[in-house]
């Protein structure tokens, strides 16, 4: 029997600096789910919307965890 669990993390942006940084964190946040058991099983890329002058991007990683 599994749990599951979908989380959303910024992937992309425009701006060169900011993409690392915040790719950092997303590595940060995926390592932390995978070191408490976690283990994933599927990523969705989401494209930003041209309307808006956010250019930030979003991936959505859906993660599974054996129960006991």
């Amino acid at each position: 029997m599994y749990a599951y669990k979908e989380i959303e993390l910024i992937t992309k942006n425009s701006s060169w600096w900011k993409q690392i940084k915040y790719r950092r964190e997303s590595a940060l946040i995926l390592n932390k789910y995978r070191n408490q058991g976690w283990k994933l099983v599927k990523k969705i890329g989401e494209e930003n919307n041209i309307l808006k002058v956010d250019t930030r991007s979003y991936s959505k990683y859906f993660l599974r965890k054996k129960l006991i």
